[in-house]
């Protein structure tokens, strides 16, 4: 069972890593093509370590817990639980290719 205090760190951790992921997206477009690349590495890393370190954990919980409360079938909960993986996934695909391509640009270059 993750405690309150646990769920509040995991909560900010979360936060934190989304803020500085949005902020360096925004920023990218002033660095260069290796800059980018180390930015896209670093989005990566820190979201894959709050995903987890308990992320993926408490994600599923409260889809659990939403099911439990009636607020969603258990079969919604099974699409939920797919689609939250799904779109981690492909973050992290993204990310990934945003950062082979930009350093695939400053080798060709």
């Amino acid at each position: 069972m993750v405690t309150r205090k646990q769920k509040i760190t995991i909560a900010i951790t979360l936060f934190t890593a989304f803020g500085f992921g949005m902020a360096t997206m925004y920023g990218c477009s002033n660095f260069t093509e290796e800059k980018a690349s180390a930015v896209y590495k670093a989005i990566g890393t820190t979201l894959n370590i709050a995903y987890t370190t308990g992320g993926a954990a408490l994600v599923e919980q409260k889809i659990d817990q939403m099911a439990a409360d009636g607020k969603i079938t258990p079969e919604q909960a099974v699409q939920l639980k797919a689609a939250a993986q799904e779109s981690y996934d492909a973050l992290q695909a993204k990310l990934a290719e945003l950062a082979t391509r930009d350093a695939a640009v400053k080798t060709s270059e």
